[in-house]
């Protein structure tokens, strides 16, 4: 039971349900926040997040946040 908890809940910071990873393996977006199957949408918020971050989770956003816009910013120029 205390590892389904550690597993499964959140607390009070939504997070974990578009998680990057291969469809294969569940995952909803790749590497670059890309959401599988679709064109032009990304994803950049908690939801990114395999498993709940081990601490302040805004921290993690911040870090995420500044990856997807290195990959958004790669993706244009690769584009022109």
């Amino acid at each position: 039971l205390a590892q389904y908890v550690r597993d499964t809940a959140w607390g009070h910071h939504a997070s974990c349900s578009c998680s990057i990873g291969s469809r294969e393996e569940g995952g909803v977006l790749d590497s670059r926040f890309r959401v599988h199957g679709t064109r032009g949408l990304r994803v950049v918020d908690a939801t990114v997040f395999p498993h709940i971050p081990g601490f302040f989770v805004v921290s993690a956003v911040y870090m995420i946040g500044e990856k997807a816009a290195d990959a958004i910013l790669a993706d244009a120029r690769a584009q022109t």
